[in-house]
């Protein structure tokens, strides 16, 4: 009975407290759990797995690397080649068409109607849809095989006859609407001369785009699925592209392909960039130079790497199980050998709070000993080079501060962290210095320079020479010289030490002699030398970016009786009037000069022929009307004005310059006080 009651008590226990049973169990295990997190070495097991599992992620990243690598290699290797085949393809067919025009050409009696139709020429039907005989006037002469319409229509209109009739050389047109047939073609041609070697005209062979074999190799190329080629011309239109749809071809810029833009400049190459579909591709460009077109050939990305991405989720599927399998022998590992650093962390942690200075470990673990004793060691030396360091800071400061120079110290972070009293007088500061007031008052010129420079210098731990303006408390700007140098100790960067100098003096006197050196004393005006520099600058600025300017020669008519008969000061009156004149219509960009004597000179930066003529018909104009008296008898001068720009083949700026002397003399000849162009 007594039993019964007992079992039946227990069996009440179980169902009806919440808190018995599996829960009494479970209460533990979450609590030695969360021990297990916090202890070092349940750290250390979290810590190998995260270490695995990096290394695990690391070398699968290295061998999707390694092998995108030479995926993209070899892939690049194939679109070369295969770039080439395009090439040489199309470039041996087109040389053929214009070796057989070229031949026909020389062979040619005349040029009149039906001379074409009297050779045998069924050929070169396989090559061109059409020939067509054109007279040096650009007009249709003959044509075969023999459309109506077409003899006695003029295509001077057309781009390709005015280039054949100004560079009479074999040439392939852009594309473009035939006239009579209303499709899309390109026409290749050459020249014909008569006995004597005279242009008469030119020999041209339609190619019709959509029926032409010289792209039918192509779907002979190991692309793909997706890979494709495209041919366009060098200005910039498509010849060939997969999905061209009938009609005259489209502009390269549809594609969206920088590559491709880069190509038609000249470029050969191969790169990976997008494909102008939202995708990425391997692109390979190459120059057909006989007919100034460009090849591309494309092959998608995702379809290159299909093969390598298939073979690396194999490996990471057993990669992962491998990492499951060998997780738990090294915690098992970890667990048994590293029990003695939960009171080597203990100690360590009092170490940080001060409560200790040193570690006490008793343990015959050679390695755990060896630990101990270098970490006491290191303790022992960093308290050793900290007491160390604060007797040099001091030391520092105080010979800083008996400098005559001014000097400062900042931290890593460039603030201040000492500044000497020289330096306070030198900047003439009534309040305690700090960047933010000193960056305020550098001059606005100079201070963005001088920031970035400062900054690059606390960046990259390098010393600063620099020199700049500086506007003191006074309103007084001097010119101040900072050098920096960049302190390390034991290679790391502690901070900078820096000394400042006024240069303010030396600077003015600087810019005074640079401006005599290359001013006239007596007009203000450049002289030789600073009109020469500024020449070869204007001249190197047409030679790298095209950037026209003019120049405006000349020297005063009748200027000889001025300086003789009324003297040299009445001729130095003459002269800076003209001086004056000539920044009346000149503008600020402008460079004026007196050459020497009555000779004087106008570079215009910038300006082309008809703004130039009419600047000299303006300053020849006022020059005109310049004049000085002396006893009650009036002297006036004029000017012969030579004009010239920049031309292509200019070896320097003296190019120029001669130009402009020449029409200047001419002018002279033509009765004076005139304007000439060169």
């Amino acid at each position: 009975m007594c039993a019964l009651c007992l079992d039946d008590d227990a069996h009440h226990d179980d169902h009806s407290d919440p808190r018995g049973g599996p829960l009494k169990i479970l209460a533990p295990l979450q609590a030695a759990g969360r021990a297990l997190l916090l202890s070092l070495r349940g750290r250390l097991l979290l810590g190998v797995a995260a270490v695995w599992g990096v290394l695990c992620v690391m070398l699968l990243a290295f061998g999707w690397q390694s092998g995108s690598l030479l995926v993209e290699e070899s892939n690049r290797v194939h679109l070369r080649y295969e770039a080439e085949l395009v090439r040489n393809a199309i470039t041996q067919k087109i040389e053929q068409r214009l070796a057989m025009l070229e031949r026909l050409a020389d062979a040619l009696p005349s040029a009149a109607p039906g001379v074409l139709a009297e050779g045998h020429h069924e050929a070169l039907l396989t090559l061109f849809e059409g020939l067509a005989l054109v007279d040096a006037d650009n007009i249709i002469v003959d044509n075969w095989p023999t459309l109506p319409g077409r003899n006695g229509l003029s295509i001077d209109h057309r781009a390709y006859a005015r280039h054949m009739r100004h560079v009479q050389r074999p040439h392939v047109s852009d594309p473009f609407i035939g006239i009579v047939s209303g499709k899309p073609m390109v026409m290749m041609l050459v020249p014909v001369r008569d006995a004597q070697g005279r242009y008469t005209g030119f020999l041209g062979g339609l190619v019709e785009i959509e029926r032409s074999e010289l792209f039918e190799d192509f779907k002979h190329l190991r692309l793909g699925d997706e890979g494709h080629v495209v041919v366009a011309t060098a200005s910039g239109r498509l010849l060939y592209h997969p999905e061209q749809r009938r009609g005259l071809p489209g502009a390269v810029s549809a594609l969206d392909d920088p590559g491709l833009d880069l190509a038609l400049l000249g470029w050969e190459g191969d790169a990976l960039g997008e494909t102008g579909q939202g995708g990425k591709a391997l692109k390979a460009y190459r120059q057909i130079w006989p007919a100034e077109w460009v090849v591309g050939v494309y092959l998608p990305l995702e379809q290159a790497f299909a093969p390598l991405a298939s073979v690396m989720q194999r490996i990471t599927h057993r990669a992962w199980w491998a990492l499951g399998l060998l997780l738990p022998v090294m915690g098992g590992l970890i667990w048994r050998f590293l029990q003695p650093l939960t009171r080597l962390a203990q100690q360590i942690r009092e170490l940080s709070l001060g409560q200790r200075h040193e570690l006490e470990i008793p343990t015959r673990m050679t390695e755990l000993r060896r630990v101990v004793d270098v970490f006491n060691e290191l303790e022992h030396q960093r308290l050793q080079s900290l007491d160390e360091l604060q007797e040099r800071e001091a030391f520092l400061e105080g010979i800083l501060d008996a400098s005559p120079q001014g000097m400062f110290v900042t931290d890593t972070r460039g603030r201040l962290t000492f500044v000497n009293e020289s330096l306070k007088a030198l900047l003439n500061l009534s309040s305690p210095i700090c960047l933010t007031t000193w960056a305020r008052r550098l001059h606005d010129k100079d201070r963005d320079a001088m920031l970035n420079a400062w900054q690059s210098s606390l960046r990259e731990h390098h010393d600063l020479e620099r020199q700049f303006r500086y506007v003191a408390e006074n309103g007084e700007t001097l010119w101040l010289d900072v050098h920096t140098k960049a302190i390390h100790v034991n290679g790391e960067f502690i901070g900078l030490v820096g000394a400042v100098r006024d240069i303010t003096q030396r600077r003015h006197e600087d810019a005074r002699r640079r401006w005599e050196a290359e001013h006239d004393p007596l007009t203000g005006l450049l002289n030789r030398r600073g009109f020469g520099r500024r020449l070869e600058e204007a001249f190197a600025a047409w030679e790298q970016a095209g950037t026209p300017s003019a120049l405006l020669l000349f020297d005063l008519d009748h200027f000889k009786p001025v300086n003789d008969e009324g003297g040299h000061a009445l001729g130095d009156s003459m002269l800076r009037q003209v001086a004056a004149a000539m920044g009346t219509v000149t503008r600020s960009s402008d460079h004026a000069a007196r050459q020497g004597g009555d000779e004087f000179a106008v570079l215009l930066p910038g300006c082309a022929w008809p703004r130039a003529r009419r600047i000299a018909e303006a300053l020849r104009a006022r020059i005109a009307a310049c004049s000085v008296e002396q006893d009650g008898r009036h002297w006036r001068v004029t000017a012969s004005v030579g004009v010239s720009t920049f031309q292509r083949g200019d070896e320097s700026g003296g190019d120029a310059v001669r130009r402009a002397d020449a029409a200047s003399y001419r002018a002279k000849a033509q009765g004076r006080d005139a304007v000439i162009n060169a």
